[in-house]
């Protein structure tokens, strides 16, 4: 069924999570699209093994994110080999599979948005040690104003980690990094061996479906 909020990221059955995103390059296109990605998903009962699936349009009127939660790899591969969507869209098979490795709560509050960063490793050895080091980074710098959680996942393949981290809105984090000292997480970010950043992003929520 439809709905309205923001996935539930660390609930425990979900054994593994698919990331995939479109370009869609204006506002009105990211809701045809995000539209066409539920509704590929809604063309007959929901599969086998999906928990729910998000779709979120980036605040740059430029991307649409999908966010989809499988109780386990086996089951996200068997709906891969089925056929593919018909009116575009995020294609969730193809899209890249990872597992929940780490979460944090702020406590500030409910979430409003999702900001996302991106980065390519060079294996799972690198996946560990940049996750490890930006936790413990944040962790000296104590909760942020309008920071609620950070969630980090790593690709089963092992090229790259994602942070999916919730805020209050976009006004809430925008001001807290405006106003903090970042310098340690941007040089982390940056100048990590084996680990190259790529282009963070600002996302609203769309729609979800959900059993």
């Amino acid at each position: 069924m439809r709905a309205n909020v923001l996935p539930r990221v660390d609930r425990s059955d979900a054994g593994v999570v698919v990331v995939g995103s479109v370009y869609a390059g204006t506002p009105a296109r990211q809701r045809t699209l995000a539209e066409a990605t539920l509704a590929d998903v809604e063309r007959g009962p929901l599969p086998d093994g999906l928990l729910a699936v998000s779709c979120f349009r980036s605040g740059d009127g430029e991307t649409v994110l999908a966010y989809a939660q499988w109780t386990d790899e086996a089951a996200h591969r068997a709906y891969a080999a089925t056929s593919g969507p018909e009116a575009g869209g995020v294609d969730l098979r193809s899209a890249v599979r990872y597992r929940l490795d780490r979460s944090t709560a702020s406590g500030g509050g409910s979430p409003g948005c999702l900001i996302t960063a991106t980065f390519d490793v060079d294996g799972p050895g690198r996946q560990r040690h940049i996750t490890d080091a930006l936790l413990e980074c944040s962790a000296r710098l104590g909760g942020l104003p309008g920071a609620v959680s950070a969630h980090f996942h790593h690709s089963l393949d092992g090229s790259r980690v994602l942070n999916y981290a919730e805020w209050t809105d976009l006004a809430a984090h925008d001001a807290a990094v405006a106003a903090a000292d970042l310098d340690e997480l941007y040089r982390i970010s940056t100048e990590t061996p084996g680990v190259r950043p790529t282009r963070g992003r600002h996302y609203l929520l769309h729609a979800a479906l959900a059993r």
